[in-house]
């Protein structure tokens, strides 16, 4: 072998030692890479598994959690795979069944087997919700059948898995005993019927207490106001001040503990009314004023000039706030002391409305520091001593602290022990619309003293309704006084007796009286009056009930006015001017429209005229005495021509007192000559004279005209007269 050859061979050889080297080191490069990558698959497994494990420690410690959460809450756990017919329980549910307290599956027919019939439309009403997709969670309180009989339960329910179209396909839930629960609030309804019923009792015995009290206090008041007006001695009459003073203090004081229970109860509702503010405050403060140059005591009342002139609120409580902040300044202050009262306006502020500041300052005896804190509260004085020395019940302050929150407001106290006392009252300040808007003005009614009084009530036929003798006596006087005509019924049967003989213009009706009650007497008399179509009578309560509603209870019975006893005369002529204005525009009674003869214009002359007039009626009352009957057409006549003329002229003067009894006059001799129309034109006319309607009267008077003429076509024959003569050629006639 050559040398070249040779070293060809050892080159190529050289070589592949090169390569195989190469490859050799690329091998072990990949085995190392291997090895590492290796290392690092055994190092992520590793991580993994610690990081499952830990995962899988986390897992159970809180199923661990859960588990004790369920037992503590005595939870049991239900999961329904739709649509198998089985739902898996845990032991739970059988422990609270009186089962085997272990988990496993139940029928769908077994587990509804053991709802309670009366609660299975709920549980399915409920099912269908979460099944149709119209709920996610639904809860349901019903009962299940135990061992020992039913238990209350309460069952959540969740939608827990879906299809992909939105389908539930899995319901999970809990179900717990409720019967604990369920014992407390049957224990809590016990509770709250005891509280409503304890409610119940302490208002009827408020209401039989305040009746037992008003009525013996009704005739006190009543008999010693008699007695006040008839010749005394100094003596007496100061004797009887001192009785009628006392009789109006215990009066003051069953208010208030009425008014308190009221409060108290949240019965007490305020007004919101249009009224005159200053006129109200006067009128508050005006009898105090006279108490307090009485004493003496100075007195000064200031009300600021922007005071407006009418405001929203209720007039009757601002009356009765001041009215007791009055009483308790002229108490506590001595002869010769001072009391301030001052009204003004406070303006608004940012957000903060204009407010009526009422303050009450006094120079009287004043309050300790250590007093003021519960002067508001009821049946609270000052002192033990303050009773003793000044009198009083505790109440004034703590109505007044509580009607004032009723009405928006507040009031506070600013006072030095022997420094005297001041009261100030916040209230919101709301000023009225125009009175077009909002109405008249809401303010007490100007009624004339009862010796002022008796021409309005001249004549009037009252039918006074009481079974008390006493407070009968007091009554009867008072309205003949008042110059009624009066007649009495002992009880409710004996009332509606009396007025079915006719000839009543006005009831006065008792309510608690003795086999048929007032209000049953109303009804039947209104149920009368709606059968044979006869015109309204005016019934007014005078009653002693006057807890809240007795009002209300009286007006739906068909009377047409209330008054509490004790009765108050100016109260009570009030609300008989307003039951005889109520009965003059009610459509359905003495309204003189509805009274007026219908137009005939198809009928015939006879039959016009058989309306106004039953001459057969009447010569049957006459025993066919032509004679007689020609002498009565002859009067009626007369008394037709003058009474008519004297209610025009008492029309035109707005003359009361000769409106009222003309047109009674005219009631009575209609009626005797069988003209039931004109009677009950001529009884609307003196109704609404007596109320005041000068419009109504005005309207009516030419329907009373017309209805004369018809009467003239049937008086005429009989003594040869014709309408000229009977009217004169000046009397207006209807419609001129």
């Amino acid at each position: 072998m050559t040398p070249d050859r040779l070293a060809q061979d050892l080159q190529r050889s050289l070589n592949e030692l090169r390569v195989e080297r190469e490859r050799t080191q690329r091998l072990l490069a990949e085995l190392d890479r291997q090895n590492a990558e290796l290392d690092r698959l055994r190092s992520s497994v590793h991580r993994e598994s610690n990081s499952r494990l830990l995962a899988e420690e986390a897992l159970d410690e809180t199923r661990d959690r859960l588990q004790l959460a369920v037992d503590a809450a005595g939870l049991a756990l239900w999961d329904w795979q739709l649509p198998a017919e089985q739902v898996f329980l845990t032991a739970r549910w059988g422990e609270l069944i009186g089962d085997i307290a272990m988990d496993g599956f139940w029928a769908v027919g077994d587990l509804l087997a053991r709802f309670h019939p009366d609660d299975l439309p709920a549980l399915q009403s409920l099912q269908t919700a979460l099944l149709q997709g119209r709920t996610q969670r639904a809860v349901l309180q019903h009962r299940v059948k135990t061992a020992d009989g039913w238990i209350w339960v309460e069952t959540h329910g969740m939608v827990a898995e879906h299809d992909n179209r939105g389908k539930p396909l899995r319901l999970m839930g809990t179900l717990a005993d409720i019967g604990e629960r369920k014992r407390v609030e049957q224990d809590s309804d016990r509770a709250r019927e005891l509280a409503e019923q304890a409610s119940r009792a302490k208002s009827e015995f408020l209401a039989n207490i305040s009746h037992e009290v008003r009525t013996p206090l009704n005739a006190l008041m009543g008999l010693t106001r008699m007695l006040m007006d008839s010749p005394l001695n100094a003596e007496q009459a100061s004797w009887l001040g001192l009785m009628d003073s006392s009789a109006h203090a215990l009066l003051a004081l069953l208010n208030d503990i009425l008014d308190l229970s009221r409060i108290e109860a949240g019965k007490l509702e305020v007004e919101d009314v249009r009224f005159n503010l200053r006129r109200t405050i006067e009128e508050a403060a005006g009898p105090y004023a006279e108490q307090a140059r009485n004493k003496p005591v100075d007195w000064q009342l200031s009300l600021d000039p922007e005071l407006p002139h009418a405001v929203r609120g209720d007039p009757g409580r601002l009356r009765q706030v001041l009215g007791n902040l009055l009483s308790n300044a002229l108490k506590f202050t001595p002869r010769g002391g001072r009391i301030v009262v001052q009204a003004q306006v406070l303006p608004a502020q940012g957000s903060h409305r204009a407010k009526l500041r009422l303050q009450v300052q006094d120079s009287g005896v004043g309050i300790a520091k250590k007093h003021q804190a519960g002067i508001f509260d009821a049946f609270t004085q000052a002192d033990a001593s303050t009773a003793r020395r000044y009198g009083g019940s505790g109440l004034g302050l703590a109505i007044c602290a509580r009607l004032a929150r009723l009405m928006g407001g507040e009031i506070t106290l600013a006072s030095e022990l022997g420094q005297g006392s001041t009261f100030t009252l916040l209230l919101p300040l709301r000023a009225a619309a125009a009175e077009g808007e909002a109405g008249p003005m809401t303010a007490p009614a100007e009624l004339s003293e009862i010796a002022q009084a008796g021409p309005r009530y001249a004549g009037l036929v009252v039918l006074l309704a009481e079974d008390n003798p006493v407070n009968e006596l007091m009554m009867r006087q008072l309205l003949l006084r008042l110059g009624c005509t009066v007649r009495v019924a002992a009880g409710g049967a004996q009332a509606v007796a009396q007025w079915e003989q006719g000839g009543i213009d006005l009831v006065l009706m008792d309510v608690q009286m003795p086999g048929m009650s007032g209000l049953d007497a109303t009804q039947k008399i209104r149920e009368i009056e709606a059968r044979r179509k006869l015109p309204r009578t005016p019934i007014v309560a005078v009653t002693a009930n006057a807890m809240r509603g007795d009002r209300e209870l009286c007006l739906q019975a068909g009377m047409d006015g209330y008054t509490p006893k004790p009765v108050s005369p100016q109260a009570l002529m009030h609300e008989m001017d307003q039951a005889l204005q109520r009965a003059v525009l009610q459509p359905a009674s003495a309204d003189p429209r509805t009274l007026a003869p219908a137009p005939a214009k198809t009928a015939s002359r006879g039959a016009a005229q058989a309306e106004s007039m039953d001459l057969d009626k009447l010569r049957r009352r006459l025993d066919g005495d032509e004679t007689t009957l020609k002498q009565l057409a002859e009067a009626m006549q007369e008394d037709l021509g003058q009474r008519l003329a004297a209610l025009q002229q008492a029309l035109a003067t707005r003359d009361t007192a000769s409106a009222v009894a003309h047109a009674h006059g005219l009631k009575g001799s209609l009626g005797s000559m069988t003209a039931e129309r004109g009677a009950r034109l001529a009884k609307g006319l003196e109704l609404a004279a007596r109320s005041g309607d000068w419009s109504l009267f005005e309207r009516a008077l030419p329907l009373l005209q017309a209805e004369a003429r018809q009467i003239q076509a049937h008086l005429a024959p009989l003594i040869k007269l014709d309408e000229q003569d009977l009217f004169g050629s000046d009397q207006p006639r209807a419609g001129g």
